[in-house]
């Protein structure tokens, strides 16, 4: 049986909402804003494309993913390059952010008692990390929906 690890580095990256908690392994480069180009024919939630490091690659909105109705979501401050969890048939994409990651170690006795789980398409739980109220995506089910319409 695999042990878990006593902490794991994280980045808390500030959302329209709650921030989200991804590990460092899942964020290839936190880099600035740039306007995706927008694909024609694809759901609200994907901003477009943009170029990375020579590559072409999708930016998506968690927030819109989650509510389409939330204007603020549009845009962000960054773009957080994401690695495919392995789960996807791209290697990387973006989601947009609103602010600058802030690198947390999280322990897992620290993890408040707010661990619920979450309805919401693109977010797995709730969680409260150093006294701080946040949600873990579910990558998994992010990039399922993207490799359908991309």
């Amino acid at each position: 049986m695999a042990r878990l690890p006593e902490q794991i580095a994280s980045l808390l990256i500030p959302m329209v909402g709650r921030p989200v908690l991804l590990p460092n392994v899942a964020v290839a480069e936190i880099v600035p804003w740039q306007q995706p180009e927008p694909v024609e024919g694809k759901p609200q939630w994907i901003l477009g494309e943009v170029v990375w490091r020579g590559v072409k690659i999708p930016v998506l909105s968690l927030e819109l993913m989650n509510d389409p109705e939330l204007e603020d979501a549009a845009y962000g401050n960054r773009l957080a390059v994401l690695n495919g969890v392995g789960h996807s048939k791209r290697d990387f994409y973006a989601i947009s952010v609103q602010g600058i990651p802030r690198l947390v170690r999280v322990f897992p006795d620290e993890l408040g008692n707010e661990q619920d789980a979450t309805e919401e398409r693109a977010y797995d739980m709730h969680v409260q990390v150093s006294g701080e109220r946040a949600v873990i995506p579910d990558l998994v089910a992010v990039e399922r929906e993207l490799d359908a319409v991309m």
